[in-house]
């Protein structure tokens, strides 16, 4: 009975570790698309990147505009990271906005590549504050676990949406 309980118990917790690359938060549905694990040079380094886009739509036809957004990486074995950005991002009632991210891998220094098992996935959280047209406060909170090693073609992709920039602000209050 006790072999049973601790199966039960470790399974469960393995499956709080799966992917999740969509979701419902408040009035808005969200998904990462275009995921890309890539190599690139920066400083005469061997680097590895994860990207994404997180895509998000307006569901409930009521228009809003963030303030802030406010990211935090976690990834297994480093410290987690956290960038805040304040502006004014707007997403129109039943519309889209995608919002380009990455991040840098740190992988075993004894592996070669840095794909397949390991690949230590980076778990992002993603916090937008606004008001909503109607002047009430929006609060969205997104928590996205990417899978290990993303398909070399992406499954989802939204890049017909133009990208939005944390580092201006494209919308007006």
């Amino acid at each position: 009975m006790h072999a049973l309980l601790l199966s039960v118990a470790l399974l469960a917790g393995c499956a709080s570790l799966a992917s999740k690359t969509e979701g419902v938060s408040g009035p808005v549905t969200w998904q990462a698309t275009d995921l890309e694990l890539a190599r690139r040079t920066v400083a005469n380094r061997n680097l590895w990147f994860y990207s994404f886009s997180l895509l998000l739509k307006e569901m409930q036809g009521t228009g809003m505009v963030f303030n802030e957004i406010q990211t935090t990486i976690y990834q297994p074995g480093t410290s987690p990271w956290s960038g805040t950005y304040n502006g004014a991002w707007r997403l129109e009632a039943n519309g889209q906005m995608r919002i380009p991210l990455v991040s840098s891998l740190s992988c075993h220094p004894s592996a070669d590549s840095c794909g397949g098992p390991n690949v230590p996935a980076p778990l992002w959280q993603v916090i937008l504050s606004g008001k909503s047209d109607q002047d009430r406060r929006v609060r969205i909170v997104i928590d996205i676990t990417l899978p290990p090693d993303p398909p070399a073609t992406p499954v989802a992709t939204s890049k017909s949406v133009p990208a939005t920039s944390l580092t201006r602000s494209p919308a007006r209050q």
